[in-house]
């Protein structure tokens, strides 16, 4: 039975094919901003350059594409991403409000992810209510050695500075 002629007939349906706005499987083979995939791996563009493709619609400059891999490595500890801004991607994603969205990423912070922002909140209020000014109380935490939550890193500091930042510095 010729496809064509069973189409008009109505005896077949169009086939699915899926487009979305950064890749396109219609045709022979699937492709990512306009490039096949059979040349994403003759050409060898990589992850920054497949992120290039999917993301910006074109392909990169090697430089910013680079980029895009150094920072994938160094946040790769992380893993695929913080929960609170997961969270709240895929909420959104969904077609929620953004309220809703909002709502799932900060209801998903906590002391893995983000839980320093509760113990700075707790600091702030506290000087607030003991009427510090801001100079005060950095002043005052300064003097006892003691750290601002929610700003810097609990470990990291300049004289034991991560890594991470050297290299992409």
């Amino acid at each position: 039975m010729d496809y064509t002629w069973a189409k008009k007939l109505g005896l077949v349906r169009k086939p699915a094919n899926f487009i979305s706005s950064i890749s396109d499987d219609r045709g022979d083979e699937l492709k990512y901003g306009g490039m096949s995939i059979s040349d994403v791996f003759h050409k060898d563009v990589g992850i920054g350059g497949v992120l290039s493709l999917l993301w910006f619609r074109r392909r990169l400059p090697e430089a910013c594409c680079k980029f895009i891999e150094m920072v994938l490595m160094v946040t790769a500890d992380h893993g695929p991403a913080v929960s609170g801004a997961h969270n709240a991607i895929v909420t959104a994603r969904a077609g929620k409000d953004l309220i809703s969205s909002l709502s799932a990423g900060l209801l998903t912070v906590g002391p893995r992810f983000g839980g320093a922002l509760d113990d700075a909140a707790r600091m702030f209020k506290e000087a607030h209510e003991q009427g510090s000014t801001p100079k005060r109380f950095v002043d005052s935490c300064k003097k006892g050695n003691k750290l601002i939550m929610g700003i810097g890193h609990r470990i990291k500091s300049l004289s034991n500075p991560d890594q991470r930042v050297v290299l992409i510095k």
